[in-house]
């Protein structure tokens, strides 16, 4: 019989919540303790956990002054608490599970990874689409050779209009001093995936990118500091209630098709007049009432990256907030054929040179909610290590491969800062081994 995993959790945004959910309902993994600044937050999941009161926190100091009392923590703070949160847990030996980005700062994430071996821990980083059926079967098309030598790759991660300015507009990304660039907010997923893909490490950079929208000037004339009292709160597509809980008439954006957008970044009930109200009185929910036009907002809303791997391989990425959906698009190109995957569906299509175009169905896993049941795969890795049973022929994504992905960020962005300066990797800090 296995053992009980001892879990704890520390921040219960969307990531925390979904992956405490997640562990919180497989046999022989208890939750034993959690933490969020707002107490709303651990009174929606207390019970379901079933953790009780006196192990519930809302200052991560009190937590860590209980000494290790698990045997892994799951990490899903803001982007800069990650690296102190990660090294007083390293401290007291925790194995960790770590949602991404790892930190802004790539010399933070080398102690992170150093600090680890040090400390005899393991770390995985959530890089949850490694984990995703869909993208693990890209990664054995490459590797099958049928495409032949990989040459280029171009890839672009669309990000929904409305998501883009709940995010990175109005929400809690908005500004990189406080979290991360956009790019490495919205897209260490992509830059792993790349350099997995590709199979080596990277050799050069170049990227533009820049605020090109979201800001002042580009308001409707006579628009206000908030929705509720402007003059085009009836028509336009940014409006606060519009992106929460619709109008009277017409469609909006988080009732079409499979999404439906719960605002619980500010409120945490469902109901139509709690989040009315909190967009109107409550101060932090205050934040996403305000114009999209007239937000203190700093991070690009479109970026495009080159880069040069080791290999030869050339990649484009391309991230943008213009689109009406969330999805990714990738075109593979090979010596031999050409593999080209858009993830709003279950289809590959695979273009072999003087040959019939073949259509790949990708079977998911009887559950796919959650980055097409990567999330799933982040948590069985998470089981796997507590337990010491590591698959040697399994997919991990360990703390020294995500290490790369965040190298090629910082470089992209020296790049764009500097007008597209092509940025030698040898410019970036790497791991010393």
């Amino acid at each position: 019989m296995k053992k009980e995993v001892k879990v704890v959790i520390l921040g219960l945004g969307n990531r925390g919540k979904n992956y405490g959910g997640h562990l919180a309902g497989l046999p022989n993994v208890k939750i034993v303790a959690i933490c969020d600044k707002y107490q709303a937050k651990i009174d929606k999941v207390k019970s379901a956990w079933n953790v009780p009161d006196e192990m519930c926190f809302t200052d991560e100091k009190d937590l860590f002054a209980l000494g290790k009392i698990g045997d892994a923590m799951v990490i899903a703070t803001q982007d800069r608490d990650h690296y102190g949160h990660a090294m007083k847990a390293l401290e007291l030996k925790y194995n960790l599970m770590i949602e991404k980005p790892l930190s802004p700062n790539i010399e933070e994430c080398l102690e992170m990874e150093e600090y680890a071996r040090k400390q005899g821990c393991k770390v995985l980083v959530c890089h949850v689409l490694r984990y995703a059926h869909y993208y693990k079967r890209i990664k054995e098309i490459i590797d099958s050779g049928i495409l032949g030598k990989i040459v280029l790759i171009n890839h672009d991660e669309d990000v929904a209009y409305w998501h883009f300015c709940h995010s990175y507009v109005r929400g809690n990304w908005r500004r990189e001093e406080e979290t991360s660039p956009m790019l490495l907010a919205k897209c260490c997923h992509d830059m792993d995936l790349m350099y997995w893909y590709a199979s080596s490490k990277c050799k050069s950079v170049q990227s533009y990118g820049s605020l090109s929208f979201f800001k002042e000037e580009n308001a409707p004339e006579g628009a206000t500091q908030t929705c509720f009292d402007c003059p085009h709160k009836d028509t336009c597509i940014y409006e606060a209630t519009y992106q929460y809980v619709g109008r009277d008439k017409g469609l909006f954006c988080h009732e079409k098709k499979k999404y439906k957008w719960k605002p619980y970044a500010f409120v945490i009930s469902e109901k139509k007049e709690d989040i009315i109200n909190a967009l109107k009185n409550d101060e932090r929910g205050k934040l996403w009432s305000r114009c999209v036009f007239k937000c203190d907002n700093d991070v690009v809303d479109c970026q495009t990256v080159n880069m040069e791997m080791e290999n030869g391989v050339k990649i484009q990425l391309n991230v943008n907030a213009f689109n009406e959906f969330d999805h990714r698009h990738t075109e593979i190109r090979g010596s031999k054929g050409i593999l080209i995957a858009d993830d709003k569906g279950s289809v590959l299509k695979l273009q072999l040179f003087g040959k019939k175009e073949k259509k790949i169905i990708v079977n998911y896993i009887p559950v796919i909610k959650g980055h097409f049941g990567g999330d799933q795969g982040v948590i069985k890795a998470t089981v796997d290590l507590i337990n010491d049973e590591i698959d040697p022929n399994g997919q991990y994504t360990w703390i020294q491969d995500t290490i790369e992905s965040h190298r090629i960020v910082a470089a992209a962005e020296i790049s764009r800062k500097e007008g597209g300066r092509t940025v030698n990797m040898s410019e970036i800090p790497d791991i010393k081994c």
